[in-house]
């Protein structure tokens, strides 16, 4: 019970760092997409910024501000597909984090109703156990009180006897005896057995 439970404890660990890293990864991503999105509309802005007062100025600033429009436009045309790639990258990383997440709830519900089959199947040995202790207990009890009762009523009348046995004989007196009155109970004891 407790090399599952540590094995369980040890999976669940591996799995949660796995997940903290694939968050992490994504996280990474994210911040170097928005900075990278950030990067391209600032120089698309600082572009934008130089263009203008040359175009309001000649017209060959213009034909320049074409050029560097066209550049910018290709630069752009460049990263969207990049762009496009990484926020369908980050869709499916979303999606299989998703998936992990799922599969790790079923797997610790799995293991949840696992660990209470075991834990009631301890508790129904135990009782088992305890009661077949108890039954024990009330045998060797019975087992061992009656026949030493028993005993101690054999050697009690053993004692019995052999003290009657050991007594001294009283004196036979010469003359004859009267007849004699019953006895009364407790009058001898000696002579009770």
């Amino acid at each position: 019970m407790a090399n599952i439970s540590t094995e369980l404890l040890l999976i669940l660990a591996g799995i949660t760092v796995a997940v903290l890293l694939q968050a992490g990864v994504l996280l990474g991503i994210f911040l170097a997409m928005r900075k990278a999105l950030q990067t391209a509309k600032e120089e698309a802005e600082e572009y934008r910024g130089k263009l203008m007062p040359l175009i309001d100025s000649s017209s060959q600033l213009i034909n320049t501000g074409n050029d560097l429009f066209l550049a910018t436009q290709t630069l752009i045309n460049k990263l969207k597909p990049e762009l496009e790639a990484a926020v369908t990258e980050m869709a499916n990383i979303t999606r299989d984090v998703h998936n992990q997440v799922n599969r790790l709830q079923a797997s610790v519900d799995q293991i949840a109703a696992r660990a209470r089959q075991q834990a009631d199947r301890v508790d129904g040995m135990t009782t088992s156990f305890l009661n077949g202790l108890d039954r024990l207990g009330v045998f060797l009890n019975d087992a061992v009180h009656v026949p030493v009762r028993q005993v101690n009523g054999v050697i009690a009348a053993a004692k019995a006897v052999i003290d009657t046995l050991r007594a001294p004989a009283p004196p036979r007196p010469s003359r004859p005896q009267p007849i004699s009155r019953p006895m009364h109970v407790g009058e001898d004891k000696d002579l009770f057995v």
